[in-house]
């Protein structure tokens, strides 16, 4: 499975587990057509789960545990011939889900899916991070997308850092330019930044800027856009093959609001970030 390197660094500092995802797998609209009015993907004829990584079969009895700390704490004994979905792991176990592990050694037996299956899940259940189903902090995608307006496109994206503190974003804000204003009563400042990568593009140079995203409030509302000097680097580029470019984001929200941030709203390549 291809990994996003710079992101998925993020994503181990940020959840403290590294969970290969399906997005990382890549998106192919192309690829997806084939699964329309496909609900479930069967692998050894057991559905294939969304976010499931592999799968584990105990070949003698195993003990799972729960981690307190570096601890390992027992919580029952799993029988030789039990089947178990994986969602992640940590370095020597398993998760079998709800903070459970299980030691990864000669006791058990670990299988991964093919990249094709994992594409096939990602197609039908959640082919960009949606609305409902946001792409979380540190997680990224790598897309391939064509349409009558832009044509070809190729390229990596994902959030790799978020200031939810109002105070910590207003602080930066007004270090960057003293005249920027503070927010109003009632209101806060966040900041995401953004990594983008273009592998390849019919039209070059593509740019990327802040204009694309917008902040969408918990009832559905989208935040109007609120001009501000945004600190360095500010998320403004003309890319080409091969480039990236990592940069802020600002947006102006509810004091008590955690907004969703979308990427290329209704465009066939919307997709839906979380910022915490």
């Amino acid at each position: 499975m291809k990994k996003l390197g710079m992101i998925l660094m993020s994503l181990i500092v940020v959840l403290g587990v590294y969970t290969p995802s399906s997005k990382a797998a890549g998106y192919d609209s192309k690829f997806c057509e084939q699964f329309k009015g496909v609900s479930k993907i069967w692998w050894d004829g057991i559905e294939l789960k969304p976010g499931q990584i592999g799968r584990l079969i105990v070949l003698k009895d195993t003990p799972l545990f729960k981690l307190q700390g570096e601890k390992k704490v027992f919580s029952r004994t799993l029988k030789a011939g039990e089947f178990y979905r994986i969602y992640a792991f940590k370095p020597g176990m398993l998760s079998v889900g709800g903070g459970y592990f299980v030691d990864r050694d000669s006791k058990v037996k670990y299988e991964t899916p093919s990249k094709t299956k994992l594409q096939a899940v990602q197609c039908i259940h959640n082919p960009y991070g949606s609305i409902s189903n946001p792409t979380a902090l540190g997680e990224g995608w790598e897309v391939k997308v064509e349409d009558r307006y832009t044509g070809f496109r190729h390229y990596e994206i994902g959030m790799v850092e978020a200031i939810t503190d109002g105070n910590i974003a207003w602080q930066m804000i007004k270090e960057k330019n003293y005249y920027n204003d503070p927010p109003p009563a009632g209101k806060k400042y966040v900041m995401a930044k953004f990594y983008f990568k273009l592998i390849n593009a019919d039209k070059e140079p593509f740019n990327v800027n802040y204009h694309d995203f917008e902040a969408v409030s918990k009832k559905g509302v989208t935040y109007s856009n609120k001009s501000v000097v945004i600190p360095d680097p500010e998320l403004w580029k003309d890319l080409y093959k091969g480039g990236s470019f990592a940069g802020w984001t600002v947006f102006l929200v509810d004091q008590n609001d955690e907004p969703k941030i979308v990427w290329n709203r209704k465009a066939t390549d919307e997709i839906w970030f979380k910022m915490n």
